[in-house]
């Protein structure tokens, strides 16, 4: 008897798995829903709160990555993916904000829906492109444009470091304009954009360097930024709103802020699929600073009123406006807030305008060195090996964008492929050793000492894509191709 009831008992049990995974779904339904249309915020002591299941969103992300990918018309979720209907929009917005890389993907979509309202499967997935080829050449492109943006990241930088770098590079190349301006990540790429551009860009390079973040909008404010997660805990980042558009010059007054703290700068109405209840930086002093936050040497400098800092508060150079709070005195006193004091890096090595020029601080040798003397020099900012800045025209009273000062380099002499090698020929007019470094799997890294000339040879492949990097990992020269 016992035996029988056993039987019987497995034999319920696979029945009702029958059933379930028989269940028909019939239901059809449609799903459209605007730019905006995302999250809910649930109140929470924690510091860290989703209102979606992680695994859930992490399977269905999966799911629907692969069909975006191949340009696929329908996705089937069930058995493996176990959605309600009700939930759908918040994990597919939130997928979607989370992954710029499918800028091409229209937010509508069919599913089908059995009747405890559990989705069964996604179709009419609409997309803005006919093929793949053209998004992979857009991605290509992208890519491209993120090294340049990763070329001013170390890898022994923290994770502050790294997202205020990001953070200080957007604010010094992007201009908002919101006249025929990208909305999406493709502001990459011509740098010209509006709030969700920058949101988007801002995300896709977090996803590229590992860290944690995601997109924030709301819908009363028409805006969108970013949440970014720091030590554990979640914070808001908005890039938009910290860039005055002038040349070198970066607020800083929207990073890191608690949900409370960014509320109290205007943001309202706001939708995050995580709480921001942190603290920690709401009254950082350098909130206020509006100039760039650089690192060097494992420290990070930055520019606080007129002086020159490190992080821990000593002073590296004082009264950078001479010490009057004018600059350029000996020209005018009438220019008080419009020309102001910049800081960037290069190669290891600062650079910084004060009253009566441009000059340069070694933290390894703790030196100072005049780069340029002219009087009403502001908004200098370093890409690559150069430094833009500008001045401003006593005479007329106005602004000059003025051009480049080239601080560092290395060029090409000669490259070519032999035996079966890549081979480079560089030579380094630089006072500090470069590397080259080839692309792809075990790639491989070679020094290049200062003021000399070198032959490196790479085996990894028949063709080779080569960087030439400074010890601060920016380029001094372009990529170059050597092929076989």
């Amino acid at each position: 008897m016992k035996k029988l009831l056993s039987v019987m008992l497995v034999f319920a049990i696979v029945f009702a798995s029958m059933s379930v995974a028989a269940e028909e779904f019939n239901n059809e339904e449609d799903f459209s829903f605007d730019a905006y249309d995302s999250f809910e915020v649930i109140a929470s002591e924690e510091a860290v709160l989703m209102e979606i299941d992680v695994d859930v969103k992490e399977a269905l992300e999966e799911k629907l990555t692969s069909a975006w990918d191949s340009l696929a018309a329908e996705v089937q979720l069930y058995p493996d993916v176990k959605i309600h209907r009700n939930d759908i929009v918040s994990y597919f917005s939130t997928i979607f904000f989370e992954n710029p890389q499918y800028y091409y993907v229209v937010r509508k979509f069919s599913a089908t829906t059995n009747s405890a309202g559990y989705i069964g499967k996604l179709y009419n997935l609409v997309y803005s492109v006919d093929d793949m080829e053209s998004v992979n050449k857009t991605r290509e492109k992208i890519d491209g444009a993120v090294k340049e943006i990763l070329f001013n990241i170390s890898c022994d930088m923290t994770d502050f470091e790294k997202v205020m770098t990001v953070h200080d590079y957007m604010v010094n190349n992007y201009i908002y304009d919101i006249s025929d301006a990208d909305q999406t990540y493709l502001i990459l790429l011509d740098k010209v954009g509006v709030c969700a551009a920058y949101a988007e860009a801002f995300q896709h390079v977090m996803n590229v360097i590992g860290i944690e973040s995601t997109i924030v909008k709301s819908d009363s404010m028409g805006h969108m930024w970013n949440m970014v997660k720091i030590d554990g805990r979640w914070y808001h980042a908005d890039v938009t709103w910290d860039d005055p558009d002038q040349m070198g010059r970066i607020s800083h007054q929207h990073m890191f802020l608690s949900q409370n703290a960014i509320e109290d700068l205007g943001h309202y109405g706001i939708d995050a699929p995580y709480n921001a209840i942190s603290t920690v930086y709401n009254n950082a002093e350098w909130h206020d600073d509006m100039s760039a936050m650089v690192t060097a040497e494992g420290v990070m400098y930055r520019v606080e009123g007129n002086n020159l800092i490190d992080e821990t508060g000593n002073t590296i150079y004082e009264k950078l406006d001479g010490g009057d709070g004018f600059w350029a005195t000996t020209q005018t006193t009438g220019v008080k807030d419009e020309i102001f004091a910049s800081l960037c890096e290069i190669n290891g090595v600062l650079y910084f305008n004060t009253d009566t020029g441009i000059y340069s601080y070694n933290p390894k040798t703790r030196e100072t060195a005049t780069v340029l003397e002219e009087y009403g020099i502001f908004g200098l900012y370093s890409d690559k090996n150069m430094i833009y800045y500008s001045t401003y025209d006593f005479e007329e009273q106005a602004f000059v964008k003025k051009g480049e000062l080239k601080v560092c380099g290395s060029f090409v002499k000669e490259s070519y492929y032999e035996d079966g090698k890549a081979v480079v020929k560089l030579y380094n007019d630089n006072d500090s050793p470069i590397w080259a470094i080839s692309e792809g799997e075990g790639y491989k890294i070679c020094k290049v000492e200062a003021k000399s000339v070198d032959i490196i040879e790479f085996e990894n492949g028949n063709s080779q894509t080569i960087y030439v990097w400074t010890q601060g990992l920016q380029p001094v020269v372009e990529a170059f191709m050597v092929s076989e």
